[in-house]
């Protein structure tokens, strides 16, 4: 019973880390069944794509002020991560992704 419960726990806290593990302050965030969105990056600097369990960012993009970032669906149904004139197609069963301003200029 205590291993079981000791590998709820540590399921748990890895889950509750999530975002606030990684570095940098989110943006925009994508989470699965919700309406994909863009915006337009507040300020220059490098922004990092991140999905819910990384500790290292999938990709970092330079950006201007205006530059737009976010998450959009595709024509066959697949959500696109975007910055600028990035673009990476999310993995099916990405649950959560993030935009976060790694670095300012």
């Amino acid at each position: 019973m205590k291993i079981s419960m000791y590998g709820v726990l540590m399921l748990l806290l890895v889950g509750i880390a999530g975002c606030g593990a990684q570095k940098g302050t989110t943006q925009i965030k994508y989470e699965k069944n919700g309406d994909p969105q863009t915006i337009t990056a507040p300020q220059d600097g490098t922004y990092a794509l991140y999905t819910a369990s990384d500790l290292t960012p999938k990709v970092r993009q330079k950006l201007s002020k205006g530059d737009r970032i976010g998450f959009e669906k595709t024509s066959d149904g697949r959500v696109r991560a975007v910055a600028g004139t990035y673009n990476m197609i999310l993995a099916n069963g990405t649950q959560e992704a993030y935009w976060k301003l790694d670095k300012k200029d």
